[in-house]
């Protein structure tokens, strides 16, 4: 099973988007449903600052703003809203 990897920023803009909140989310939904390849890591400022937490997924180039972790569980090709009511 190939790993999947969730880089948080952990900057004051990002922390203000609730980035550590997402994070814990994260965590706690992958620790409930046992989605053991799911590897998320909080990461110094990325400095794509403003509209949301920066997130990269899976290391590819592009840094995505994400409010929720719904939408990283989307990204990451896992049914967001199903996940979170499961680990609820």
């Amino acid at each position: 099973m190939r790993e999947k990897n969730v880089k948080i920023c952990k900057g004051p803009g990002c922390k203000a988007w609730a980035s550590d909140r997402i994070a814990r989310e994260l965590l706690e939904i992958s620790d409930a449903l046992d989605l053991s390849d799911v590897r998320v890591c909080r990461v110094p400022c990325m400095k794509v600052c403003g509209g949301g937490a920066s997130i990269r997924v899976n290391g590819k180039q592009k840094i995505v703003k994400m409010k929720e972790a719904e939408e990283v569980l989307g990204a990451l090709g896992i049914c967001g809203d199903a996940a979170f009511a499961r680990s609820a």
